[in-house]
């Protein structure tokens, strides 16, 4: 299993209620249940250690594989989810990183 962990903020002009109603009604619906996702979490950022917080938004996915999650993020159960996105949030703050987790010993 592989994690992904994908960043942004909002759209100027998006509210953080409209997106989270958004987020519930729509990603948080249709994401957990396309193949290779195992878990999918979102959180809003509230605050940071030092300074403004560079996102406001975190999701937490489980995936079988980074490839698996590539072939979700094009295929057709996600086409409402990545067009509607984008009316929230914004495409240049977006960043996606992946990663496996070092098991304790």
């Amino acid at each position: 299993m592989q994690r992904v962990f994908v960043m942004y903020k909002l759209k100027p002009g998006v509210s953080m209620d409209d997106y989270r109603k958004w987020s519930q009604e729509v990603d948080q619906k249709i994401t957990p249940h396309q193949p290779g996702v195992k878990s999918f979490k979102v959180f809003e950022i509230k605050g940071a250690e030092k300074g403004t917080p560079p996102y406001q938004i975190v999701e937490d996915i489980e995936v079988e594989s980074w490839e698996a999650w590539q072939k979700v993020v094009d295929g057709e159960g996600m086409k409402k989810v990545i067009t509607e996105w984008n009316n929230y949030g914004d495409a240049d703050t977006l960043i996606a990183v992946y990663g496996d987790q070092i098991e304790p010993i």
